[in-house]
């Protein structure tokens, strides 16, 4: 569901899925804004990945601070709550997914504020993190809010230049992970920088899933991510090649015993990855059936982060 959809009513979808155009019911003239955003990051599944891959790093460290843990773990949420506001008033401009609608759809007026608000009180309570925890603390902060930043924000804008994907990877990867880890111990390790690639490789391969169905929306606007330059069926088989190598990567380190046992609990995940990725293949160009593909890689991300963070937990 893009935001400004529930300012714009239109018609309704039985399938309101990420990376698929619908149209909510006409709503009621009574209902608040506070209603409309909650509506709008429903099914935002990019907005709570984020708390995944710092839990992970928050487990990993073996330690428990639940002031500093809570308080990093409301600046994820306030993260992820100012990307999809500054993306979607960006997005809105330049046309995206909406340049099929059948009328003119803009940004919502709150998408601008929204996102610079939650950036705001993120940065705080970085600065409050960063005085109880030590400063590297910001300097993580910053580096992380530069790469969500120039996600889209002219004039770097790193999704039209076939490098967001690899943006969300690495934030939503080792950025969160060290960054939960760092929170507890108040340094890093190479031994969590290995296990953030658990949530990075999964969350990449789930962007390229995602990007899929907005294929010529993308390309009319001139948004020329990994999907738009390869094309959808060779952007399917990089998705399916990267789930390959995040398998083969969660194998090895098991049998080496640099990750738990039970991490490996994950590779049961491998028919259900496998048998989705060849139906993506298949449907590629009809998008309310490869949305199945979509909803697979969510659930094989969840499923996997949850249970890495179990194996550290119960170590």
């Amino acid at each position: 569901m893009t935001a400004s959809e529930c300012l714009n009513p239109g018609t309704p979808s039985a399938l309101p899925a990420i990376g698929e155009q619908h149209y909510p019911p006409t709503r009621p003239a009574s209902e608040g804004l506070v209603a409309c955003i909650a509506k709008t990051v429903r099914y935002r599944f990019f907005i709570i990945a984020g708390v995944f891959p710092y839990v992970l790093g928050w487990a990993a460290a073996g330690e428990v601070n639940w002031l500093t843990g809570i308080l990093g773990l409301t600046a994820v949420v306030l993260v992820g709550l100012g990307i999809e506001g500054m993306n979607e008033c960006f997005d809105s401009r330049i046309g995206g997914d909406r340049v099929f609608a059948s009328t003119r759809r803009t940004g919502a007026w709150w998408h601008l504020p929204l996102g610079l608000g939650s950036f705001a009180a993120a940065s705080v309570l970085a600065v409050c993190l960063a005085v109880m925890q030590g400063w590297g603390v910001l300097v993580l902060a910053l580096c992380g809010g530069a790469v969500a930043l120039s996600y889209l924000m002219p004039p770097i804008r790193l999704s039209h230049r076939g490098l967001g994907e690899a943006a969300i990877a690495v934030g939503y990867g080792p950025g969160l992970t060290l960054g939960g880890f760092y929170l507890q111990t108040g340094q890093l390790s190479w031994h969590v920088a290995v296990l953030s690639l658990v949530p990075g490789l999964a969350v990449f391969a789930t962007a390229l899933a995602n990007e899929v169905p907005d294929y010529y929306g993308d390309r009319l606007v001139g948004k020329m991510n990994l999907i738009v330059r390869l094309g959808r069926r060779k952007g399917v088989i990089l998705c399916g090649a990267v789930m390959a190598l995040w398998f083969g990567l969660i194998a090895s380190l098991v049998i080496l015993d640099v990750f738990p046992l039970a991490l490996g609990l994950c590779l049961l995940l491998i028919p259900m990855a496998f048998r989705s990725v060849c139906y993506g293949l298949k449907n590629c160009e009809t998008p309310r059936l490869y949305v199945r593909l979509i909803r697979t890689m969510i659930l094989v991300f969840v499923i996997a982060n949850t249970v890495a963070i179990m194996s550290y937990v119960f170590r």
